[in-house]
C-alpha cells in the first residue's frame, strides 16, 4: 500500500509541476499577445489618421453603400473559430470548426473522481496498447469490456478486418465490437488508435478513417453513450530516434487532429500525455515497456488513475467521498 501511495504522490507532484509550467507559459503568451495587439492597434490608428483627408480637402470619401473594399469582403467571408476554451460536448452551432487547435486546450479537465465500479459499464476499443489492460493486473481487468486488436487501426474497424485478440484469436473487428456493444450496452466508450496507423497511413487518411469509424459507431452504440477519444500515448526517445514517424512533432499533429474531431462532433477528448509524459516530452521511464512504444503495469495504473479523475459529469456516477459531486448514500 505504501508503494502505491508513493506512486500516487509522485504522479501528483509531476502533474503539479506540469500545470505550473503550463500556467506560466500561457500567462507569458497572453501578455505578449496583448502587447502586440496594442502596438498593431496604435500603428493602424496612426496610419489611418495620416491617410484621412482633412475637412477642407476636395477629395471625396466614398460612402459605405457605394463601395466595399476587398479586405472587407474577405473579412465578412472568413469563418470564425469556435471558442477554444469550451470543453466537452456542446450544442451544435452554425460554425463549430477550430482553426489551428491545440489538444491541451480542448482536453477534458480534471473532474470529480469516480470509484473503480464506474468502469464496469465501460468499453475500451483500441490496438495492442489497449491490450495491456488485459495483460497486466489492474482494477478494471475483470470488470470492463475490451475490444483490443494487435496491429489494428480505425481502418480495420471500417473494413471489418480480421485482427488478433490478446489470446491470439482472430476476429472481424467491426462484428466483434458490434456484438459486445449489443451485449453490454456500455455507457462509456474509450477509443485509442494511432500506434500502428502512423506506419501505414498518412495523418490525413488516419483522420478520415477515424471519422468513418465514429460514424459507424454512433449507429450501433446506445444513444446516450459517452464517447471518449484518447490521445496517442507517447514513446521513448530511443523509439523516436529509430522511427521519425513517431517524433514529438508528428504525435502533436495527430493529437491536435483527434482533439479537433472530438470537439466538432461533441465528444470528449482525454489527454493521456498529461499523465504518461515526462518533462522531456517522452514516456516516463517507469511507465514504458522495453520496446519504447508500449506500456508496462505502472503505466496502466497511472492511466487508470488519470481516467478516474477525468470523466464527464453524470448524476449517476459513483463519485468518491471528497470529490465535488459526491453524494452520501441515502439512509433508510
Amino acid at each position: 500500500m505504501s508503494s502505491y501511495n508513493e506512486f500516487k504522490a509522485q504522479t501528483k507532484r509531476r502533474r503539479r509541476r506540469k500545470n505550473m509550467r503550463r500556467f506560466v507559459i500561457l500567462a507569458i503568451t497572453a501578455i505578449v499577445i496583448c502587447l502586440l495587439a496594442w502596438v498593431i492597434t496604435w500603428i493602424i490608428g496612426k496610419v489611418s489618421r495620416e491617410n484621412t483627408p482633412s475637412e477642407d480637402s476636395s477629395q471625396s470619401i466614398p460612402s459605405d453603400d457605394t463601395q466595399t473594399t476587398e479586405t472587407d469582403n474577405n473579412n465578412s467571408q472568413e469563418p470564425k473559430p469556435a471558442g477554444w476554451n469550451i470543453v466537452g460536448p456542446i450544442r451544435g452551432t452554425i460554425d463549430q470548426t477550430i482553426i489551428t487547435p491545440d489538444y491541451r486546450m480542448i482536453s477534458l479537465p480534471e473532474n470529480g473522481r469516480v470509484d473503480t465500479s464506474y468502469f464496469a459499464n465501460s468499453l475500451f476499443i483500441g490496438d495492442s496498447v489497449s491490450q495491456g489492460w488485459v495483460v497486466y493486473d489492474n482494477p478494471i481487468k475483470e470488470i470492463s469490456t475490451f475490444c483490443a486488436y494487435k496491429g489494428s487501426g480505425p481502418d480495420g474497424v471500417v473494413n471489418n478486418a480480421q485482427m488478433p485478440l490478446p489470446d491470439g484469436t482472430r476476429v472481424a473487428m467491426q462484428d466483434d465490437i458490434a456484438q459486445k456493444l449489443a451485449e453490454k450496452q456500455p455507457e462509456h466508450i474509450y477509443i485509442l488508435f494511432g500506434a500502428n496507423s502512423l506506419k501505414t497511413l498518412s495523418v490525413e487518411n488516419f483522420v478520415i478513417y477515424y471519422s468513418k469509424m465514429l460514424d459507424w459507431l454512433k449507429t450501433v452504440c446506445r444513444p446516450d453513450a459517452q464517447i471518449y477519444i484518447q490521445s496517442m500515448t507517447p514513446v521513448t526517445a530511443a523509439y523516436e530516434a529509430s522511427d521519425a514517424r513517431y517524433s514529438k512533432a508528428n504525435l502533436y499533429a495527430v493529437n491536435n487532429a483527434l482533439a479537433q474531431m472530438a470537439y466538432e462532433r461533441g465528444l470528449y477528448f482525454v489527454d493521456l500525455t498529461e499523465v504518461l509524459t515526462g518533462d522531456d516530452g517522452y514516456t516516463i521511464p517507469e511507465y514504458s515497456a522495453p520496446d519504447g512504444i508500449h506500456l508496462q503495469g505502472a503505466g496502466y495504473r497511472a492511466w487508470l488513475d488519470y481516467l478516474s479523475g477525468h470523466t464527464a459529469y453524470s448524476s449517476t456516477a459513483p463519485y468518491l467521498e471528497g470529490s465535488p459531486y459526491y453524494k452520501a448514500p441515502e439512509t433508510a
